[in-house]
């Protein structure tokens, strides 16, 4: 496959497009892309335990569950290894589907890069010579005008301050678009003419993602947990199903015959594809028995009809949303087909009137460690010009380890980001280090293609690696005690034996913390007496005392209110941060106590989603570390090979 890049910034790559055969181009949006520029996905309300290492969150946020993309044993096998192709060998989650031996599959053949101008992009739809992206250059969203033979780009003017674009009229004179209001869920739809004009209001309704019909006939939309067909002008709108969760991205088949669309289930964690006829009938997942059928969404159809692309989006080893096609009917194999494998993330499908292209937003990772400082109330960068999330910094404040991004390698350097060493190199992936007491020793969790995750242990100034214990499940969650003799640690979520162990590192013996089946994500106190942990349904926050050997449950929340938590240095309280109740912040809750209380908000930056979602860290001063989305969002031009 050839990738090729125009680095012409000044325009004037027409030339270059037409010679990859690029002549004219009718796209469809997919769906409202996320905040997060690392990964495509909907703005889906949805709770997912991808966000935060391995809590929850419910949200309008990026994405994709963990859960689903790990075997039950945390094993990091090589259906997985999608991430880099450089270092992986590439493999579809559902293995079947890719023998060598087949000949007559969907791929790409070549990717052509459209812009160059490095703003944050979420949607994008074609008419036969210009692209119409929706932008998010600043605080609100525009739709911008780019020119496919000269690379020109106007922002298009309306009255609306903050536009999303969902589609673009069979007769390509206008844009059916979203007025978004501040966090509002749901939307008034209007229609933008793309050259000149005013706006008119579609039907009286609000919602969320919308598509017209190819005859120009229907509307579909969604709201809430319903999907919704109307007249093209959004008049007679009428329920046509409801589902077990949040419904976005709707598309009517080329036929005018059927409606596919995605579903977000916040009580599974998952996301899904579904299909409806037009007239209501016939309502049924459409990948059920497929493996990565529960981080699907997003799909549109290609190529008259033939085939429907969609994307999934995995978060471990690392996150990266790729490309699948599925034929519509007997064109090729009938189960679906990868065709994007990293290190680019690709989303957003949209088809061309060429029937073997389609364009993609594609997602190069980067990411900018930062630190709160509350006194300014501003984020202020840390390590200069490193890619990295899951910063540690020593007990003696001399040194940091980190993961670098997108690589997932282990490092560590002096505090200032002098005398850089690489601990880990690929195959093997880390997160979450942690320092020893004495800020000599660095335990992570490594993850190695074929074997279960493991907790590791690595010397600070290099060398080889140890494995803590050999286990058939998952390690994670590495947790030193005070005098640095003994490790706790959990499991992944989803093994089939939840437990909080504790490892005693010169006997090698293991204790089970009494009364702790079922429990995960453990976080010891600095002072030794407690363990915090999380019950499976990510609700309650349950505490053990070593005095008494009993635990009990501390703090009920919504799923997903408690991520990354971590305790004060005086063992007093308990910090969290909080992706779901009212606004994102960060809270605490004393011990003994049951009520939490804010201790600041977390606004003004775009945080970047990472193998276990938004991490929050502290420094030894107690200070907040985040980790600030740097990655760049262009749109390319596929070309398909289709039987």
């Amino acid at each position: 496959m050839q990738i090729t890049t125009d680095y012409r910034l000044n325009g004037k790559i027409g030339d270059r497009l037409n010679a990859h055969g690029i002549r004219s181009t009718s796209v469809i949006n997919c769906t409202r892309t996320i905040s997060y520029k690392n990964v495509l996905l909907g703005d889906l309300e949805i709770t997912l335990v991808s966000r935060a290492i391995p809590f929850p969150v419910v949200g309008r946020k990026q994405l994709a569950s963990i859960v689903v993309m790990l075997t039950a044993t945390g094993q990091f096998t090589a259906s997985l290894l999608i991430v880099l192709v450089s270092i992986l060998a590439p493999t579809a989650l559902w293995a079947e589907h890719h023998h060598a031996s087949s000949a007559k599959t969907p791929k790409v053949v070549s990717i052509v890069q459209v812009t160059h101008d490095g703003i944050g992009k979420t949607s994008l739809l074609s008419d036969d010579s210009n692209l119409y992206v929706t932008e998010w250059p600043a605080a609100r969203h525009v739709v911008a005008k780019v020119s496919l033979r000269t690379a020109n780009r106007t922002v298009l003017s309306t009255k609306f301050s903050n536009i999303q674009a969902f589609d673009i009229s069979p007769d390509r004179n206008k844009l059916l678009i979203a007025a978004l209001k501040g966090g509002a869920r749901d939307n008034e739809f209007w229609t933008l003419p793309v050259t000149a004009g005013t706006p008119q209001r579609l039907g009286r309704f609000t919602g969320r993602d919308a598509a017209w019909s190819a005859d120009g006939l229907n509307l579909t939309f969604g709201r809430g947990s319903s999907l919704y067909l109307a007249d093209a002008d959004g008049s007679s709108a009428r329920e046509i199903f409801k589902a077990d969760g949040s419904v976005f991205a709707p598309r009517i088949s080329p036929d005018n015959k059927r409606i596919r669309f995605s579903v977000s289930d916040t009580a599974q964690n998952t996301t899904s594809l579904w299909e409806i006829g037009i007239d209501g009938s016939n309502p049924h997942a459409l990948l059920a028995e497929w493996q990565g059928a529960k981080n699907a969404c997003c799909g549109n159809w290609i190529a008259g009809g033939r085939y429907y692309v969609f994307q999934v989006t995995q978060s471990s080893p690392a996150t990266l949303t790729t490309l699948w096609a599925i034929a519509d009917s007997k064109h090729g194999e009938a189960g679906p087909v990868q065709l994007t494998k990293g290190p680019i993330s690709f989303g957003n499908p949209t088809p061309s009137r060429e029937d073997k292209k389609i364009f993609a937003i594609g997602v190069q990772p980067a990411a900018q460690a930062v630190k709160y400082s509350p006194t300014h109330n501003k984020f202020v960068p840390l390590l200069t010009g490193v890619s990295a999330t899951d910063l540690d910094y020593s007990p003696d404040g001399k040194w940091v380890t980190y993961v670098s991004i997108p690589d997932g390698e282990l490092y560590r350097s002096r505090a200032d980001g002098r005398e850089q060493m690489r601990l880990t190199s690929s195959p093997e992936r880390a997160v979450l280090p942690r320092w020893s007491k004495d800020s000599t020793q660095i335990a992570y969790v490594s993850m190695q293609p074929g074997k279960p995750w493991r907790i590791s242990i690595i010397a600070r100034a290099g060398g080889a690696s140890q494995d803590i214990l050999e286990e058939d499940q998952g390690q994670i969650d590495a947790n030193w005690s005070p005098d640095g003799s003994r490790i706790m640690y959990g499991y992944v979520y989803g093994s089939e034996h939840l437990k909080i162990n504790i490892l005693d590192l010169k006997t090698h013996e293991i204790e089970t913390v009494p009364g702790s089946d079922g429990l995960f994500s453990p976080r010891w106190s600095p002072n030794g007496r407690y363990i915090a942990a999380l019950t499976p349904d990510f609700t309650k926050v349950m505490l053990f005392d070593f005095q008494t050997k009993k635990w009990k449950n501390w703090l009920t929340e919504p799923a997903g209110a408690v991520s990354y938590p971590v305790w004060s240095a005086d063992s007093k309280y308990l910090y969290f941060d909080d992706l779901v109740t009212d606004e994102e912040s960060i809270r605490r809750v004393r011990v003994g106590e049951k009520h939490t209380e804010r201790v600041f908000k977390l606004a003004g930056i775009e945080r970047y989603p990472g193998a276990f979602g938004l991490w929050a860290g502290q420094m030894p001063d107690g200070s907040w570390m985040f980790v600030r989305d740097r990655s760049t969002q262009e749109v390319y031009q596929l070309s398909l090979e289709l039987p």
